[in-house]
């Protein structure tokens, strides 16, 4: 089975919605929100995701957590 490019392309913009939504929510449940997150257009069959722009004390309580975490 050949995969089209159309096919290619609309799996790449779902897993980006889905790791969007994902990563949305994991956020959320550590109380961390980035009110630009989203899915962006594929680029050669990969989904991307935009993390956007935050306040700084947003990307601040990331950064701690992924420290304390890591």
């Amino acid at each position: 089975m050949s995969v089209t490019n159309t096919e290619a392309d609309s799996a790449a913009d779902i897993i980006a919605l889905n790791a969007a939504r994902e990563l949305g929510e994991a956020l959320e449940a550590i109380g961390i929100a980035l009110p630009s997150l989203r899915a962006e257009a594929n680029v050669n069959g990969v989904g991307f995701v935009n993390l956007g722009g935050c306040a700084a004390d947003e990307a601040y309580t990331l950064a701690h957590w992924i420290h304390d975490h890591a």
